[in-house]
């Protein structure tokens, strides 16, 4: 568990945290003296209504692939992969830990339910970089001409789906997935081929998974608003939708155990460019609420253990 890519890993978030409170961009004081108000309810409660949306996303996908699971036992393995995100050294040990019980639920389709986990990580990411996209755009609108920080933030998350949107193109193209395909290990191959060629015949159902994808995205974005607040440095929601998304797609880079440290690095860094220099407290409160939420997958855990026994 603790190898050495681990150990960087964990080296890097202490270091990112130690260099965040001795420059004074992480405020322990101010998250720990911040008083205990209903608004931290509503932050708990609009990331709980992100992640049931979520669940909601990934059971789609999972009926995409035919895999028989019903809404609650798909939420109750999201909520296993997010307790396991605390448990395990990084983001990725909660996205294995839900591909491995997908695998027990579907064992015929082991590759299907491994893609569902990959896709529905990948179609979350992409709408949080179109909420960005649209963001720029009503600035643009709004607010002419566009402040230098607004254009590289926007530069930015431009480049950012613009790959994106090619590689997902280069999968959906009959051609170039063909071309890929050849790079995937010959075993592998044929149950890959008709994973992909599933995901084709359900265009509308994607489209549908990208629709949830904007609700939740809205409503984890609503909470770094609501955390400015309980903060005392609230943030408006242009900074919120223009912003976020990037916190959410950086730290969700393999460089750190969960990302901690880069995501509060990120957070940091972005919001100070529209003069809010506590970007890091509030991504710090984001992280407890989720947190709080990721608590009781623990005892789905527990409950399917016992039930396999």
């Amino acid at each position: 568990m603790f190898n050495r890519y681990t150990i960087a890993k964990i080296v890097i978030a202490a270091g990112l945290l130690v260099w965040l409170v001795w420059s004074g961009r992480l405020d322990f004081h101010l998250f720990l003296t911040a008083r205990f108000t209903p608004l931290h309810l509503l932050g708990v409660l609009v990331i709980l209504v992100s992640l049931l949306v979520q669940a909601v996303r990934w059971w789609w996908l999972l009926r995409a692939q035919a895999i028989d699971l019903s809404l609650f036992q798909a939420a109750a393995l999201l909520w296993i992969g997010f307790f396991f995100s605390l448990v395990l050294p990084g983001l990725s040990g909660g996205l294995m830990a839900r591909g491995y019980y997908v695998t027990r639920e579907a064992p015929s389709a082991k590759v299907a339910g491994i893609s569902t986990v990959l896709v529905d990580r990948a179609i979350g990411l992409y709408a949080l970089l179109w909420l960005s996209m649209l963001s720029l755009l009503y600035l643009y609108w709004s607010q002419k001409p566009l402040s230098a920080t607004i254009v590289e933030i926007g530069a930015l998350s431009l480049l950012l789906m613009a790959a994106a949107t090619l590689f997902f193109a280069a999968l959906w193209a009959h051609p170039t997935r063909n071309l890929a395909l050849r790079l995937v290990p010959h075993r592998f191959r044929s149950p890959v081929e008709t994973t992909l060629k599933t995901y084709h015949a359900r265009g509308a159902r994607l489209l549908g998974c990208f629709g949830l994808s904007l609700v939740a995205g809205i409503m984890a974005m609503g909470a770094f608003v609501v955390a400015g607040y309980v903060i005392g440095t609230p943030i408006n929601w242009k900074q919120a939708y223009l912003v976020c998304p990037l916190v959410y797609v950086i730290g969700s880079l393999p460089i750190s155990p969960g990302g901690i440290g880069v995501g509060e690095t990120a957070a940091s860094v972005l919001f100070a460019r529209f003069g809010v220099e506590t970007g890091a407290t509030i991504m710090l409160t984001v992280r407890l609420w989720f947190l709080v939420l990721q608590l009781p997958g623990g005892l789905f855990y527990v409950l399917r253990t016992r039930t396999r026994t």
